[in-house]
Formats: structure tokens, sequence, C-alpha cells
């Protein structure tokens, strides 16, 4: 295990106040499931916010539903493991026995990317990369919005209205918080 990647994370995104420990049931998964070095970063830190919100590290069972529901299929070696303070999914993803990725749902322009071919380099290089804040997580956009409208609980995100898929814009003037999984479903409807 290469504790090195989660100290590179948390040193990048300071874990918030109020983290969540999980549960024996989802650890187990976990470590069927998952890197070593995700569940360490459950097990040693927790769910929530982390970055003051920029990111929230997630108990995949709260967004697994939604995940399958965007992809059209459930599949289990998929799996919901962190979210973007504006709702996106950054998800596991185990290709073959020693194979993975992390990709992101974007829900907001309906895309999927691979973010990194490995989930060693996606904590290494592409999470902490200043432009990914700037660009995926909407680094400015963010601080914008905390600054009017506060800051987000752990089930909350910012959120466009109109909808960026319906004419909305990446704009402050745009922009409420409130529940992610509500949010996603609104989404997934107005798709529909």
């Amino acid at each position: 295990m290469n504790i090195d990647l989660v100290k590179k994370f948390i040193e990048n995104y300071k874990p918030g106040d109020n983290l969540k420990k999980p549960d024996n049931e989802i650890l187990e998964f976990a470590k069927k499931m998952l890197p070593k070095e995700i569940v360490y970063l459950w097990e040693n830190y927790g769910f929530g916010n982390y970055g003051n919100g920029i990111i929230k590290i997630v108990d995949p069972r709260d967004y697994m539903n939604s995940l399958y529901t965007w992809l059209g299929e459930k599949d289990f070696n998929k799996i919901p493991i962190m979210m973007s303070a504006f709702g996106d999914i950054f998800y596991y993803r185990k290709l073959e026995d020693n194979e993975n990725d992390i990709s992101l749902l974007d829900i907001h322009y309906r895309q999927i990317d691979v973010c990194a071919y490995s989930y060693q380099d996606f904590f290494n290089d592409y999470i902490i990369d200043s432009e990914i804040k700037k660009n995926v997580l909407r680094e400015n956009l963010y601080n914008v919005a905390v600054s009017q409208l506060g800051s987000l609980e752990y089930n909350e995100i910012f959120f466009f209205t109109p909808a960026l898929i319906i004419g909305g814009a990446e704009d402050i003037k745009y922009i409420k918080k409130g529940s992610a999984s509500v949010h996603h479903q609104v989404l997934l409807q107005i798709s529909n």
C-alpha cells in the first residue's frame, strides 16, 4: 500500500470537521472491491467534505443508484468514491485483475471521461493538478458560491438553474445549493 497517495490528497484537500467513519458493511465491501489506499482513506479520515467542501469523499451506497441509473446498468465494478461540489461523480472502475481507472460522470453536460488510467495516477497527478481544480472542480466559481451561499453540508451540492443542459450558464447568478441526490434525479428527469 502506498500511503503517500493518501497523504498527497490530504495535503491538497484538508479533511473537514464533520467526517463520518464507515461502518463494517461498507468496509467489508470496499476491502473486496477497492484499492487499499482508498479503504485507508475511509478508515483513517472518513466520508464528508474535503478542501473546504470542493470535493467530497462519499459513501458509495449514497450514490450507487444514481450512478447506475446514469450509466444505464448496475455494475459493481464501478463504484462512486468522490463527488465534486457541483455534483459530478468520480468513480473507480475495476477493469481486469490488475487494471483500473477513475472516471468522471459530469452530470451537467452528460459526459463521461476517464480521469486517469489508474487510481495511483488519479491521486498522484490528476486530482491535485491546478488545471483540474480550475476547470473540472470549478474552483473559482466554487469560491464565489461559498462566499455568497455558504458552505456545503455533506449531502449538498451547488447546482445550476436552469440546468446547463437546457440553457443555464456557469455563472454565480444561476447557482443554488441543495440536496445532491435530489438534483441528480432532477437532471435525470430532464434528460428523459
